[in-house]
């Protein structure tokens, strides 16, 4: 009986701790541009994963080369870096490279 107590225990502990392993922490997501809707745009991920990006008027738009882009600059088909802000829900920068080539 103590060591189903303790398992259960451990195990509540391992899944808490690992839900909040990245907590505060600023993510980026690298991947090619599929979409673009309004203040969204949808991206495939280098892994494959599909993630939508909401941008904000704060959110700030540049060039590979580090000079300043607009948003209506983005495309459909553009590799981008996006750092998403610390409430993790929307992009503080989005940095725009060529459209990757066929």
């Amino acid at each position: 009986m103590k060591k189903t107590l303790v398992v259960s225990i451990a195990f509540l502990f391992v899944v808490t701790a690992s839900a909040f392993a990245h907590a505060g922490h600023v993510h980026k997501h690298l991947g090619t541009v599929t979409a673009v809707d309004g203040h969204a745009f949808t991206m495939t991920l280098t892994d494959g994963d599909v993630v939508e990006i909401q941008t904000s008027p704060q959110t700030v738009f540049t060039h590979a080369d580090g000079h300043a882009a607009r948003s209506r600059e983005l495309a459909a088909g553009m590799r981008v870096v996006v750092t998403m802000a610390k409430d993790d829900k929307t992009a503080a920068s989005v940095k725009m490279a060529a459209p990757a080539q066929r």
